[in-house]
């Protein structure tokens, strides 16, 4: 065998030789990009990825206050991990590389997108705006759980990205948490900014609600979402105290036009059908006269509780078995759900576990769900810190993540470390293991009874 038949390193064990330019660790290609104030900004290359670095204008870069603000800058956003945050790398100091012309500077991944504004100005569907302001919503959420305020969200720092169209929120400069003491001044741009944060030091996530409602004014939603953008908009007391209630009130109000939406096509029908149609229509409804006279919400909603602290909701106003339950008990490590209720002399079939059924009930440490088939909707266990233990006796399949119009992630119905903390107990572990979703989860067990 001649030299030319032995095969060279790279081919045999995959290291790629040092001169190749593509994994160079020094920045390169490096190109300024526009920026305002006294940070600078600049893209470029490292092993093959494009980066954003932030840094001080040479102006700033000795001044102990802004370089302090760059600083608590970083370490906000290294306690954010989630896909509609911009991703932050670490701070590279003393760094000698003349292209870059910075000594201290943060470094961000590249986004490749266009803010919102010039966005919206290609005049994407209202379906797509939607789903974009959803995506908006859970970024905003997920940064007040890690108690962190933005103060100055606006179309300019809320990237769209061009593969999928995905929503990135960037520029953390104005940031502020409440463990923080320094650079409490207020802060924020004039159009979007909320009335209150003109004058506060205090830093509070209703201010952040403020300014998602003019951003969403601004995105041309459709009427579901005129109520919400008001009470955004309202004094900082009538505001929504966080962005989960806010996300509810939109899911209510989108079961309540749904609703209305079948009425009216029922009454156009009722108006052509026969009159014998009109009398069958009249005798069903003295027929559920009963259920009716507990309506709790003129739109459509029937609620009922039961004595062990669930609530039940059905939003076809009695006509339909099945309903959405909501979790208001507490105080009870070990809570049982059952697949059927009685009340008012019928059966009623829990069919979904709603929006934040078990939330925030911290209390909870096993779980059993004797549904044969049902769904689960976001925010369902998020803050049951202490739940260890799910049983799901009667459940052959795994539930579906999401449900009637409102699809949604695993990873926003559980919190990250349930999938290691979380045993589930199941007739059929395979199932869930083969599942892309539930396969999450590290420990799936087969029932021990």
């Amino acid at each position: 065998m001649s030299d030319k038949d032995i095969p060279h390193e790279s081919e045999v064990s995959g290291i790629v030789p040092d001169d190749y330019a593509g994994i160079e660790g020094r920045f390169t290609q490096v190109s300024e990009l526009p920026s305002l104030g006294s940070c600078r900004l600049v893209k470029a290359m490292r092993y093959g990825r494009w980066h954003v670095l932030k840094g001080l204008k040479a102006e700033y870069a000795h001044d102990p206050a802004h370089t302090q603000r760059l600083r608590k800058e970083l370490e906000m956003m290294m306690q954010l991990s989630h896909p509609g945050i911009v991703q932050v790398y670490d701070m590279e100091q003393g760094c000698q590389d003349a292209d870059v012309g910075m000594d201290t500077f943060i470094v961000m991944e590249w986004i490749d997108g266009v803010t919102l504004d010039e966005w919206l100005a290609t005049n994407p569907n209202q379906s797509l705006r939607r789903r974009v302001v959803h995506e908006l919503l859970e970024a905003v959420s997920y940064m007040h759980r890690q108690g962190i305020v933005h103060r100055d969200l606006k179309p300019e720092n809320i990237m769209i990205t061009r593969n999928g169209a995905n929503v990135k929120i960037v520029d953390f400069g104005l940031a502020d948490k409440d463990s923080y003491a320094v650079f409490k001044n207020p802060a924020g741009t004039e159009r979007y900014v909320a009335p209150e944060q003109l004058n506060a030091n205090v830093a509070d996530v209703r201010n952040d609600i403020y300014s998602l409602g003019v951003v969403m004014r601004e995105m041309h939603l459709g009427r579901v979402y005129d109520g919400v953008i008001k009470k955004c908009l309202s004094t900082i007391d009538n505001r929504y105290l966080n962005v989960d209630e806010m996300v509810e009130d939109i899911a209510r109000r989108k079961h309540r036009r749904r609703w209305a939406m079948w009425a009216c096509a029922a009454f156009v029908v009722a108006l052509v059908a026969a009159g014998v149609v009109l009398v069958l229509r009249f005798n069903e409804k003295m027929a559920t006269k009963e259920l009716r006279s507990e309506l709790e919400d003129p739109s459509g909603r029937y609620e009922f509780k039961d004595g062990l602290g669930f609530v039940f909701t059905n939003w076809d106003n009695g006509y339909s078995p099945n309903v959405s339950v909501q979790y208001v008990g507490s105080g009870v490590k070990h809570v049982t759900l059952r697949q059927e209720y009685s009340h008012t002399n019928r059966m009623w079939k829990v069919s979904e576990l709603g929006f934040g059924c078990f939330r925030d009930h911290t209390e909870i440490e096993e779980m059993t769900i004797e549904n044969t088939n049902f769904c689960i909707q976001k925010n369902a266990f998020k803050g049951c810190t202490n739940l260890r233990r799910i049983n799901m006796p009667k459940l052959m399949t795994p539930p579906d993540i999401g449900g009637g119009g409102w699809q949604t992630v695993i990873d926003s119905v559980f919190e990250p470390y349930h999938y290691e903390q979380v045993t589930l107990y199941v007739p059929e572990p395979e199932k869930f293991r083969d599942d892309t979703s539930w396969c999450k989860f590290k420990h799936i067990e087969p029932l021990p009874w």
